[in-house]
């Protein structure tokens, strides 16, 4: 029997291939706790504008975003009788990933699982975990019957259709559905009265999140951008690139 392995984030797939270098390791590549879930070029055009003032060599076009499951799909619907392991941890990003692994591989009757990892030295993310450990995870695999399947993709389409673009899980694995700019105040009180370069401020405010549901300096990135809009911090040098200019409290 083949066997597929499926992750989120490029980081973990890496890992996978040196852990299980005769399995197929396919990679979605993508951050599900944020943005639009429904189509993928309206995700490329998410992710394109959250990417301003980030770097200067950000998305210039939007991708489709889905193409990865396209492919993957399609992979998985000429192969023989086969098992597919969903890797995930308790982050709200990859709880979404697993229900939308469900949701986009329905009508797929291949052997579908579940490998959960716990988190380490308290961040919930599979990445975090080396090819040695990973490897010993998959004894632990849970077989996801049709049942739960569905459940699970019903879960995701009613999660797709919020209109909040922010997604985070709770200690119980409930997915809560919020809006962008939740963590803002965060955000403004790691902007002193002094001018600060606004990467340390981004690094600052990584530092002080929800190990759970950390996001990435793009996300910190898109809320600087928005609050220096909004005219909520002063700003000075060209908001090219998130190295290339400071910001302080107002």
């Amino acid at each position: 029997m083949m066997e597929f392995h499926l992750v989120s984030f490029d980081s973990t797939a890496n890992a996978l291939r040196i852990a299980f270098p005769d399995a197929r390791v396919f990679c979605a590549g993508d951050d599900y706790s944020l943005g639009p879930l429904e189509d993928g070029n309206e995700r490329g055009a998410f992710w394109r504008d959250m990417g301003r003032g980030y770097s200067e060599e950000w998305l210039k076009e939007a991708p489709d975003c889905f193409a990865p499951w396209h492919e993957m799909k399609s992979t998985l619907a000429a192969a023989a009788s086969s098992r597919i392991c969903v890797w995930h941890s308790g982050s709200g990003s990859e709880q979404v990933f697993l229900r939308m692994a469900c949701h986009r591989l329905a009508g797929l009757h291949h052997a579908l699982l579940t490998v959960r990892v716990p988190a380490r030295d308290g961040v919930h993310a599979t990445a975090a975990w080396p090819p040695g450990q990973l490897r010993e995870f998959i004894a632990h695999a849970v077989p996801l019957s049709p049942l739960q399947r569905d459940e699970y993709a019903r879960e995701f389409a009613a999660i797709a259709a919020q209109p909040e673009m922010l997604r985070e899980c709770d200690e119980n694995d409930r997915l809560h559905c919020r809006p962008m700019n939740v963590h803002d105040d965060l955000l403004l009180a790691c902007c002193s009265r002094e001018w600060q370069r606004a990467v340390a401020v981004v690094g600052e405010a990584m530092g002080r999140v929800d190990p759970r549901n950390a996001q990435g300096d793009v996300f910190w990135s898109s809320r600087l951008q928005y609050l220096a809009d909004a005219g909520q911090i002063a700003v000075h040098g060209e908001r090219i690139a998130l190295g290339k200019y400071r910001v302080r409290s107002r």
